[in-house]
């Protein structure tokens, strides 16, 4: 990876659902390499928060987490980058701080640009019998995408259930046009479901499209490419 020299922007990684922080490890790996040193947050119910999680998490809970960073850091022109489910959580983020932002990036990830129709059917069954909680499904995650056998049972620990009232909350919001925004759609076939999302960000005007041939968790397999983007280098 080769960012531009004159790249100062503070970097702000939000995970998706089920993982935790360290799905990010190999991207962060790639940034620290050319001196970015990224804030990566731990959303209420995760990580290093499990012993948080429950069915009383809110979407706002998770927004709240990411203005926390941003608010505690001071930060100001900042990159703000999400996987999956965490485009949810940036859009509020930018609703509500867009003039501390300078780009956005949603890695394959929900975006407010599609009608959104909420989840499948099967998903709210397999919510609504386990107490309000989601289980981790339907998204390739195993040794070998992660690359080795000690890094991937250290991430499969980290895979909690998801809060499934964050996933029915009211969510798009137009965004700033003052804020620059990337999305990064993967063309493997458990990306499926962000599709929609992907094809609106391609024909409209306002984002930068990038396509990489790869799964839904792009930051195992493309983690020097999405770094390179998060600076600026595509």
């Amino acid at each position: 990876m080769s960012p531009s020299s004159s790249f100062t922007s503070p970097v702000v990684l939000v995970h998706g659902a089920w993982v935790g922080p360290r799905c990010w490890d190999p991207v962060v790996a790639e940034l620290l390499r050319d001196g970015v040193r990224p804030h990566v947050v731990t959303l209420k119910g995760s990580g290093n928060r499990r012993n948080e999680n429950g069915p009383n998490i809110t979407l706002d809970d998770h927004i709240d987490d990411v203005i926390a960073v941003i608010n505690d850091h001071d930060l100001h022109d900042a990159t703000l980058v999400a996987h999956s489910y965490g485009g949810r959580v940036i859009t509020g983020v930018i609703a509500k701080l867009s003039d501390r932002l300078a780009h956005a990036v949603f890695i394959d990830a929900h975006a407010p640009v599609a009608d959104d129709s909420g989840p499948s059917d099967e998903r709210r069954a397999q919510a609504a019998a386990n107490g309000g909680m989601l289980p981790f499904s339907g998204f390739r995650l195993d040794a070998e995408l992660v690359g080795d056998k000690a890094s991937y049972e250290l991430l499969k620990n980290d895979i909690v259930d998801h809060p499934f009232g964050t996933l029915t909350s009211s969510w798009q919001h137009e965004l700033s046009s003052q804020v620059r925004k990337t999305y990064v759609r993967a063309l493997g076939a458990d990306a499926a479901p962000f599709e929609k999302y992907a094809l609106a960000c391609r024909s409209d005007a306002e984002w930068s499209y990038i396509e990489l041939d790869g799964p839904h968790m792009l930051q195992f397999t493309h983690p020097s490419e999405l770094a390179t983007i998060i600076t600026g280098g595509n």
